[in-house]
């Protein structure tokens, strides 16, 4: 089956906006309903802020059947030192169970980098959790590099990750840190939770 991928047009907001909403629903159930912010301002955050991209996956239908975005990235970890860099953070990678599994999210992953290269961006951030089933080594798979980890009384574990927006995705993790980030910093909470983190 042919799969399109395609960058979000104003038309497509309102289907994006259901699509990701109805994703997230089913990843975190319990969570809060209303609106998250950068959809309720998708136009803004997503089309015309140069610092922002949302692509979609389409199948032979046209139906969307996974998504991933970056948005402007909001300093709001002051434990993270990301540079003086312009930097965007990953955000909402969804993939339809029928579709995981077959390379659909390094294939976003890797158009939403390309797209980041070419805007000038310098540094790509995430946060994931270990609760999510193969997240964290999928992220490593792709050059991203852990942080930083976290406890928190409202997600639990959050594991902070980042990489350059230009390094090829084959690089290992080793020499990202090396060149980026710096070795981790194996105290407090994240010397806690170091070990566990690599068992997932």
């Amino acid at each position: 089956m042919v799969i399109t991928i395609r960058r979000a047009t104003r038309s497509q907001i309102p289907e994006i906006v259901s699509y990701v909403m109805a994703s997230r629903a089913k990843t975190f159930p319990g969570q809060d309903e209303a609106i998250l912010p950068d959809l309720a301002r998708f136009k803004e955050t997503y089309i015309e802020n140069p610092d922002g991209c949302f692509l979609t996956a389409h199948d032979e239908d046209g139906q969307i059947v996974a998504a991933i975005g970056y948005l402007a990235y909001e300093p709001r970890f002051p434990q993270l030192d990301l540079g003086h860099e312009r930097v965007v953070e990953v955000v909402r990678l969804f993939v339809d169970p029928s579709w995981r599994r077959a390379g659909l999210a390094s294939r976003l992953f890797a158009e939403l980098t390309r797209h980041a290269h070419e805007a000038g961006i310098g540094r790509l951030y995430l946060h994931t959790h270990p609760h999510l089933p193969g997240a964290i080594r999928f992220w490593q798979r792709q050059g991203f590099a852990i942080l930083d980890i976290q406890e928190t009384t409202g997600w639990g574990t959050v594991v902070h990750m980042s990489r350059l927006s230009e390094a090829p995705l084959s690089a290992s993790l080793e020499v990202d840190f090396v060149q980026n980030a710096g070795p981790p910093k194996l105290n407090g909470a994240f010397a806690a939770n170091y070990q566990q983190i690599q068992s997932f």
